[in-house]
């Protein structure tokens, strides 16, 4: 491997104890990529913050260390989540990554892994995931399937449309869904619920009368628009390889002119459907103040500050950047949390 033109082994987090038979399999779920670990777990803790302020409300979900469990339950989920949707997006765009230099020393594009030896490794990874979320019941692993099918689509995307990171929102915000749903609050509930006699469109009114379904519509959609601004900004550091290559998206479609008011276009919208999500679900004041007001100066902040000429400024905006929006979304649900904890506990 260390032969390929512009490879080096990754030395870091768990590489060093890894056989090099192994090492492009963990490339391949990205393991010494955090930052992109990060972009998919924050939706499953704005998810977490989202379920536990929600009713029914419980001493047993009140508990700090369940609520450390759950967070450590969906740590290894996200994990193995984002290393088969990662393993299919490198075995479908192998060719695209080959033209690339950023990407092209990936495991499939150099080389080190065959496509049937990538597929292989994506049916184990699923067959992981299944066994981890079974025991949730059915709802959970609905969400599931539903949230990687969207993440499937996402790369096929890349060659007919310019708007891949809006599928890509899709299925990363999606988690709220399957949060909701391993901690009993799914607010799509209705439709799932196989001992319901009520036909099709009588569930789906019932979710469209439910004020918590629209409240996490909203949560929803602010998730989808904080995907796009922040991998529209990752996505400029290819900015001229993917011109070359013909890979189609938003930073190509937008340029590097009309990326940033598009962007701070999209930030308004998040911001309004945060707040329409806290009017709805009945938060109080600490959510809007932080997860709504703070959110609103680290992502504009966010948005001027990054050089979309510069690929390392690129990537800071993917990964701390965005970590911060993500940091103010979640801290200002569990602020809301804890005070209606003590109200409860009262």
């Amino acid at each position: 491997m260390s032969e390929v033109k512009g490879y080096r082994r990754p030395e870091h987090g768990v590489f060093p104890f890894l056989p090099d038979a192994w090492v492009p399999y963990a490339e391949l779920m990205r393991l010494d990529r955090p930052a992109g670990f990060w972009a998919y777990y924050w939706h499953y803790l704005i998810g977490l913050g989202f379920a536990i302020n929600i009713p029914p409300f419980s001493g047993e979900m009140h508990d700090l260390t369940t609520l450390a469990f759950l967070a450590g339950y969906l740590w290894v989920w996200t994990t193995i989540f984002r290393g088969i949707t990662c393993t299919w997006n490198d075995n479908l765009d192998q060719d695209f990554d080959r033209q690339v230099a950023r990407c092209r020393v990936r495991p499939i594009a150099r080389g080190a892994v065959s496509t049937a030896q990538a597929h292989v490794f994506t049916a184990a990874q699923i067959a992981v995931g299944a066994a981890l979320l079974y025991p949730l019941g059915g709802s959970v692993s609905i969400h599931a399937v539903i949230d990687g099918v969207l993440l499937f689509i996402y790369p096929l995307l890349k060659r007919c449309t310019n708007y891949p990171q809006v599928e890509l929102g899709f299925g990363l915000s999606y988690a709220i869904f399957l949060v909701a749903a391993m901690v009993g609050k799914d607010p799509l509930a209705p439709l799932f619920d196989p001992s319901s006699s009520s036909g099709l469109s009588a569930r789906l009114t019932a979710v469209a009368e439910s004020p918590l379904a629209w409240s996490a519509g909203y949560l929803y959609f602010a998730g989808i628009l904080w995907t796009v601004i922040f991998d529209t900004l990752y996505a400029h550091q290819d900015y001229l390889d993917d011109l070359k290559a013909g890979v189609m998206g938003l930073a190509v479609r937008l340029g590097r002119k009309g990326t940033k008011p598009a962007c701070y276009v999209a930030g308004a919208v998040q911001i309004f459907c945060l707040v329409k999500a806290g009017q709805l679900a009945g938060f109080g004041e600490a959510y809007y103040a932080i997860s709504c007001g703070v959110t609103a100066l680290v992502l504009a902040w966010m948005i001027a500050v990054v050089d979309l000429e510069n690929g390392d400024s690129c990537a800071w905006a993917f990964g701390k950047g965005s970590g911060y929006v993500g940091t103010a979304m979640t801290v200002g649900l569990m602020a809301n949390f804890v005070l209606k904890k003590y109200e409860y506990s009262a």
